[in-house]
């Protein structure tokens, strides 16, 4: 779930984006937590309503570091049993009532983090609290398709202020959390204070001491808003979007209007517009489903468009580097196809964040440059989320032939 961007210059390390355009959700999550940020300790009641009728099971991951789990509500059996790092929680579920709806009621607490993570992108602590799918702090549907809305509260003890993938209302010790977009997790950070500021389409929320790099945040965010809504925004323009900026060194992620970014003392401005017009991206590219080999629109799309950005930006030299950089690091690695008919899993970060946007470089080549941003236009505004609903619509705009040598140039993941 994770991408080290090797991009000149760049030291981001960007987890998958939870922002695709996802459908109906399955559930819906009401919980209250509390969490002691001396001692990392987390305490969380849950009520999480089950939006399927005949869903007849659901299998939920949650951290092995978590413990007094108690499952209750309309369920017929509960095994829980170790899975890796996880503990995996069975349940067998009820009949549905005339209704049609149920609810699973559960409990749970311990320290989260024992030790700190290897990505410092979830903490609990004086500092901050921060917390992503990736800490699995939350019961997460194992199938990673189990989308839902939520509704959280969240007492740290002190009036800390929030942000969050939906809307933070502040609370006395804390803040609710309200995400009415289905999402596959609940993503916020929590802290005493902010230094924000508020621009045309964004703010930034500063948790560091010193404003170094926020002037190439800032002239990055600007040019990739205007860049992006002016190319695919006619229907669907960017929400205000909310940058929280960490002292940490190693990370960052997006989820939909929240993006929480690394130290970004020394960020150079080319790399800042690639990254953040490649999040920005993501409002419009998605796969089907990011657990599979269609992942592979979803990233290699928004890897290409972000530097697109910097060409139009930083000039064609600049852009010519940057995709011959691509091509070295894949260069001789022993990858699978970006995408074949009978590929199913999800493909490596190489494929999905290197090697998919090489090809696409290959095909504005092939394409020349107005069919391709026709082609690109397409797959951004249309929803496209499938391999083969791309290839028809690629044949509709440049015909069966080109067609034919894409679909045998994704068979492949060389240079």
């Amino acid at each position: 779930m994770k991408i080290l961007s090797m991009a000149a210059g760049a030291a981001f390390l960007i987890t998958a984006g939870a922002n695709a355009q996802y459908g109906e959700p399955v559930y819906h999550y009401q919980g209250e937590m509390e969490a002691q940020t001396e001692t990392g300790f987390i305490d969380l009641d849950w009520d999480i309503q089950i939006l399927d009728p005949d869903q007849q099971m659901v299998t939920f991951l949650l951290s092995a570091t978590l413990g007094n789990v108690e499952v209750s509500g309309d369920v017929a059996n509960v095994q829980i049993a170790p899975q890796g790092p996880f503990n995996a929680i069975v349940i067998q579920l009820d009949a549905a009532d005339a209704g049609g709806r149920r609810q699973i009621q559960m409990t749970y607490d311990g320290v989260l983090f024992p030790a700190p993570m290897d990505t410092d992108i979830n903490d609990i602590s004086p500092e901050r609290v921060e917390l992503s799918v990736d800490g699995f702090w939350l019961p997460i549907d194992a199938s990673f398709q189990g989308f839902f809305t939520a509704d959280l509260t969240i007492d740290v003890g002190a009036p800390w202020s929030g942000i969050a993938n939906g809307e933070v209302i502040q609370m006395p010790t804390g803040v609710r959390v309200i995400n009415t977009d289905p999402s596959l997790d609940i993503a916020f950070t929590l802290a005493p204070s902010f230094r924000t500021t508020h621009h045309d389409g964004f703010s930034l929320h500063d948790l560091r001491d010193a404003n170094d790099g926020a002037g190439v945040l800032i002239g990055a965010a600007s040019y990739c808003v205007d860049y992006l809504n002016g190319l695919y925004g006619g229907m669907d323009r960017l929400p205000h979007i909310n940058f929280t900026i960490n002292r940490r060194s190693g990370s960052a992620y997006n989820r939909r209007s929240y993006i929480s970014l690394t130290d970004i003392s020394d960020a150079a401005p080319e790399t800042m517009t690639q990254f953040v017009c490649h999040e920005l991206s993501h409002h419009w590219s998605f796969g089907a489903n990011f657990n599979t080999v269609e992942n592979w629109l979803n990233e290699s799309f928004a890897e290409y468009i972000g530097n697109m950005a910097v060409r139009e930006q930083f000039g064609e030299a600049v852009f010519l580097d940057r995709m011959n950089l691509f091509v070295s690091q894949i260069d001789g690695q022993n990858l699978p196809a970006i995408w074949t008919p009978r590929a199913t899993d999800r493909g490596p970060e190489l494929v999905n964040y290197r090697a998919g946007p090489v090809a696409l470089w290959h095909l504005e080549t092939y394409l020349g440059r107005p069919a391709f941003d026709r082609f690109i236009t397409r797959y951004m505004v249309d929803g496209i989320d499938t391999t083969p609903d791309l290839l028809a619509m690629l044949e509709e705009i440049a015909g069966h032939e080109a067609r034919d040598w894409f679909e045998n140039r994704l068979a492949h993941s060389g240079p």
